[in-house]
């Protein structure tokens, strides 16, 4: 029997981990990690200065002295997601790399799933350090840290899964990078907080948004839990009123987890069917 005949090829979780490997070597060889590092430093480095600039006092209240830069952690997933998911599978396409990976024998929703874990790797270790950084500050100033610490930070892993999945769903059916970059970003910054507050203002709960649910992220580090409210505000000799909303954690986590499911099989059913353009 020829030495051909004997070698059996890897299995699928066998070639995941080798597509994870090779992503990850690529996220870290870029200068988009470094970016969001710089990022998290930055704002860091703000929220610490502009208090004192001000005159002010950091909050002796740990949970609230950790909010402060916990309310910031979803501008930060969706410059992840837009960065870590966004072109990862249109790049294949764009550059022709797909010429050289997709004949091989092995299957797309295989390298799907390396390439996915890989960016839910890098954004998580991008989270940790980021909720590691403000721990240790808050521990340094306030003598404690709260354990609702932990809750918005497996929030925030939770809701950047679902953010990275969008990204996937918009890079598996765009034709450019750059379209699906913007996109994604424009999507979670943008347009859906606009329909969010559309909808509030038609007195409309969107609790079926994505942005709006993640708002539980800092939220969460209040005590108590903030609830739905109705403000009035005299403007003009008129009475405004104003609907005040805040997410529930239960449905929240409903909400994501819905969006990452549907996103993820929806970008691999597209991702399965595209072809390589001639």
């Amino acid at each position: 029997m020829s030495e051909e005949a004997n070698l059996t090829l890897p299995s699928d979780l066998a070639q995941s981990g080798i597509v994870v490997r090779y992503e990850l070597l690529k996220h870290l060889r870029s200068r988009r990690l470094l970016g969001i590092f710089i990022l998290e430093f930055a704002i860091i480095a703000l929220i610490l200065v502009i208090p004192p600039l001000q005159g002010q006092d950091y909050p002796s209240d740990s949970a609230k002295f950790a909010g402060m830069f916990v309310q910031r952690v979803w501008i930060l997933i969706i410059i992840g997601s837009t960065l870590f998911a966004g072109d990862s599978l249109v790049s294949e396409f764009q550059q022709r790399t797909g010429y050289l990976l997709f004949p091989n024998p092995v299957k797309k929703r295989v390298l799907f799933v390396g390439k996915f874990a890989a960016s839910a790797g890098v954004m998580f270790s991008a989270l940790a350090v980021f909720y590691s950084i403000v721990a240790i500050i808050v521990v340094a100033i306030d003598g404690s840290i709260s354990s609702l610490m932990a809750a918005s930070f497996g929030l925030a892993l939770l809701f950047a899964v679902a953010a990275l999945a969008i990204g996937y769903l918009i890079s598996s059916f765009m034709k450019g990078s750059t379209g699906a970059l913007i996109l994604t970003f424009a999507l979670l910054l943008m347009i859906l907080p606009i329909v969010d507050t559309v909808a509030t203002l038609s007195k409309a709960k969107p609790d079926f948004s994505l942005t709006f649910s993640s708002g539980v992220i800092g939220y969460i580090m209040e005590t108590p839990y903030p609830t739905d409210f109705v403000q009035n505000i005299d403007f003009g000799g008129r009475t405004f009123e104003f609907l005040n909303y805040y997410p529930d954690v239960s449905l929240s986590i409903i909400v994501a987890l819905a969006y990452s499911a549907l996103a993820i099989t929806l970008a691999i059913w597209l991702f399965n069917r595209r072809e390589m353009a001639a």
